[in-house]
């Protein structure tokens, strides 16, 4: 079964409650595997370092139910080379690991507008379940 990717925005939306995170749950229920760059683990720790232990803990339990994907060299390299020129080194990466799945990626989840352009403009099938 192809993988759904999921960004940084979509982790953080399993962990605390906004709008889309019911719609998200919803659809991830019965879709396999998730995965994810290992740079999410720091970027979504990092979001929720405001939010307070329990969105923490949640976080934490969001991204182990996540395939973590190592950044590499090869990563790094196609990352370094993405266009849009605009496109944040972060989000570079994310879609870069998302890439490297080939034809086991099946859609690519974020609600990051910059992120759902770049990747729609690299041929990627992209969700924002609402």
């Amino acid at each position: 079964m192809a993988a759904i990717y999921l960004d940084s925005s979509a982790i953080v939306k399993l962990a605390v409650r906004e709008p889309e995170s019911d719609a998200l749950r919803r659809y991830l229920r019965t879709r396999h595997p998730r995965v994810s760059s290992a740079l999410a683990r720091t970027e979504v720790m990092r979001a929720l370092l405001d939010k307070g232990e329990s969105a923490r803990k949640a976080g934490r339990r969001a991204l182990a139910h996540l395939d973590l994907l190592r950044v590499d060299k090869r990563v790094l390299d196609l990352a370094g080379g993405l266009l849009p020129f605009e496109l944040r080194t972060l989000d570079a990466i994310h879609l870069a690991t998302a890439q490297r799945l080939g034809v086991d990626l099946g859609r690519l989840c974020t609600y990051d507008d910059r992120m759902r352009d770049a990747a729609k403009t690299l041929g990627m099938a992209v969700i924002a379940p609402s």
